[in-house]
């Protein structure tokens, strides 16, 4: 830990905000400590991390944590952990989980919403679980601060996805955090403001035959949890739902149909299947894009 903690700190105190570097170094080890398999240790450590809510450098400083490439990634993973846990809390009296008291200014949220829209979209991010754990932070904040104090959020993530220049790795970030603001970030009234220009992008990677086909089946799964939040407002806005759902579905409909009679590929060998490679990523993706297709249950 020393070893990282002298290694990491010259680079992370450039990190583009005025905090001090010490605050890395006290939260690496509390950080470690967290996934320690002893109970006393684990209680220690996150009873240390909540008496630091209060200093403004404790979210920036995890976010930092968080985006640097150089800290290991279960690390990274409890930064962001921590980080969400403590949006829940001190964000906005808009939450849940709101404890009383905001504790961040809105400079410094600015700030933290950039980083991990970027930690959860970039090209540069190899693991998943981060961010797959950044994408989750972002639905929490967007559930708060959408669109009122984050309006660029849903334009960012529809440029990334409509980029024919853009990477697999960009676009997986972008439709993974979609798919957490359509289930757990947007209300009623923000998803209806968003639903058309969503779905008209969604379908255009669906069908888009030169993006791989496990992007195509993560952009139907969005779409398939569109589908689902009109199904439940359905009652309370049958005319609106109606027209749009003919309007949209003339589309994915015969998208739906081609898509199931599209024969599969040859099965990988069980030696191509123990390896990273064109053919078994081609098979696992088309029964990815025909599950989702199954699942939208229409």
């Amino acid at each position: 830990m020393l070893v990282l903690l002298t290694t990491l700190n010259p680079s992370i105190a450039t990190a583009r905000h005025d905090h001090t570097p010490t605050m890395e170094q006290e939260l690496l080890p509390l950080l470690a400590d967290t996934q320690s398999p002893a109970a006393d240790t684990r209680k220690a450590a996150e009873l240390q991390l909540l008496r630091l809510y209060s200093n403004e450098a404790f979210p920036l400083s995890l976010a930092a944590i968080a985006s640097h490439n150089s800290v290991p990634a279960n690390l990274r993973q409890s930064a962001l952990s921590v980080l969400r846990t403590f949006i829940q809390a001190a964000w906005s009296p808009n939450l849940d989980e709101f404890k009383g008291q905001v504790l961040v200014n809105d400079a410094n949220k600015a700030h933290i919403r950039r980083v991990l829209l970027e930690l959860a979209t970039t090209a540069e991010v190899a693991e998943r679980k981060v961010k797959a754990s950044a994408s989750y932070a972002v639905s929490k904040i967007a559930s708060a601060d959408f669109p009122e104090q984050w309006p660029e959020l849903l334009p960012t993530l529809l440029h990334i996805i409509n980029d024919p220049n853009g990477t697999d790795s960009a676009l997986h970030g972008a439709l993974r955090v979609l798919l957490d603001l359509v289930d757990t970030g947007f209300s009623e009234e923000q998803f209806f403001n968003i639903a058309r220009d969503l779905v008209s992008s969604l379908f255009a990677v669906a069908t888009n035959e030169s993006r791989k086909t496990i992007l195509r089946a993560l952009a139907v799964s969005v779409f398939r949890t569109c589908f689902d939040t009109f199904e439940m407002v359905l009652e309370q806005h049958k005319a609106v739902v109606k027209q749009f759902m003919d309007e949209a579905l003339g589309g994915w409909f015969p998208f739906f149909i081609s898509t199931m009679k599209a024969p599969l590929p040859q099965a990988p060998s069980e030696e191509e299947e123990n390896k990273e490679g064109e053919i078994p990523s081609q098979w696992r993706g088309l029964i990815a894009l025909k599950l989702q297709v199954v699942k939208v249950g229409i």
